[in-house]
């Protein structure tokens, strides 16, 4: 997701926060410690100001950490599956997991759908059962007494994150549910999530409606527009699993060796960048060339690389310094399906793919010449 920074590493996975988090967690703490009419404030109207504050901003952090509990939840189901997960970005809406691919079964999908919300009612069942326990010993004036209100709130709204997450719409956790279950009876991963999608196009469409109804009826503008922005985001997540999925079906089939460039740039590791750049990329017209030793691929080497060098530099830098190692590179064969192809492509923003066989480099699949075979069984109608 761009505009998002790493800030942690967690099982292997890199955890980002995207710059929109910042104002959500600025809202959340602000409708929690508003001294005026903040949640927190109607709770506990003898605490002071900076107290409302500190315990406001504990909660919201411990809220967001729920968020990622509940996207691990996720994560390390999908790699239970084999299912890459590259990381986890909290933004302005949640939280996402980024899967390089899509689950290889139903009972993947369900279980990996259903492990988000399990994981956000069990949090949520703990906080209300601490602030059930506490509520009878501890008083308001207790130093344990912050304890009991932020695990009350952390709570219920664990528990409600999990319900809205049920919602039988795609991208939700319930429509991952429903696509499982349809695929599961149907066998037909397409049919399955089109049924999935255009819930989650029903679920948006709805979610306007009601943010309207909000702003009209309840005077509510702030909360209306929230219902719009969800209904945005929950609209384009599923038109754009509408869109994956079409272009699975055009590709279904297809493999990588009719696609693939046997014909390409290679230059050795110790080639000074100058060279790789006014003998090879200009001349051209490349976006990257393969680093070989001898009949051995030992890397990448990309435009994108090359921006990292100071072009004073260049004279001086060997390739091998700057280049993706072979090692790091997502490679496919000459027969991997080209829907295998094209989530390699997701996974990474490389703009060629190595094709290898037998441990020998044999060509070079093109991002473009991808999106083009597409667009052309497009326009034929082929399917």
């Amino acid at each position: 997701m761009p505009g998002s920074i790493a800030i942690a590493r967690v099982f292997g996975i890199d955890i980002r926060i995207h710059l929109s988090w910042f104002l959500i967690f600025g809202l959340l703490l602000f409708t929690l410690s508003d001294p005026t009419g903040g949640l927190f404030r109607s709770l506990r109207p003898t605490w002071s100001d900076q107290k409302l504050v500190i315990v406001s901003a504990v909660t919201a952090l411990l809220f967001f950490a729920s968020v990622l509990s509940h996207e691990l939840a996720h994560a390390l189901v999908a790699r239970a599956f084999r299912m890459p997960v590259s990381s986890i970005t909290l933004f302005l809406l949640g939280g996402v997991a980024n899967l390089a691919k899509e689950p290889p079964s139903a009972r993947a999908e369900f279980l990996m759908a259903a492990a988000g919300p399990a994981t956000s009612l069990v949090l949520g069942g703990i906080g209300i059962a601490i602030a059930g326990f506490g509520s009878g010993v501890v008083t308001e004036f207790s130093a344990l007494d912050p304890v009991l209100v932020i695990a009350n709130y952390l709570g219920y709204i664990n528990v409600a994150l999990a319900i809205f997450n049920m919602i039988p719409g795609f991208p939700l956790d319930g429509g991952r549910v429903l696509r499982s279950i349809v695929w599961g009876i149907a066998h037909d991963r397409a049919r399955a999530t089109g049924v999935a999608a255009r819930g989650g196009q029903l679920v948006a469409g709805l979610l306007l409606l009601f943010g309207i109804w909000r702003i009209f009826a309840e005077n509510d503008a702030f909360g209306g527009v929230w219902m719009g922005m969800i209904a945005y985001f929950l609209y384009n997540a599923a038109s754009s699993s509408l869109e994956q999925e079409r272009v699975a079906s055009a590709v279904s089939g297809a493999t990588v060796g009719p696609l693939m460039a046997q014909q390409f740039l290679s230059v050795h590791p110790r080639t000074p960048l100058a060279e790789l750049v006014y003998g090879h990329l200009v001349p051209h017209n490349a976006r990257a060339v393969a680093v070989v030793d001898g009949d051995r691929l030992t890397g990448l080497v990309t435009i994108a690389d090359l921006q990292k060098v100071d072009q004073a530099a260049w004279p001086q830098t060997p390739v091998e310094e700057v280049m993706t190692p072979a090692a790091q590179l997502p490679a496919v064969s000459p027969t991997t399906k080209l829907m295998g192809a094209i989530e390699a492509f997701a996974a990474s923003a490389l703009p060629v793919l190595p094709v290898m066989d037998a441990g020998r480099l044999v060509g070079m699949l093109d991002r473009e010449a991808v999106a083009s075979y597409i667009r052309m069984r497009e326009s034929l109608g082929l399917r």
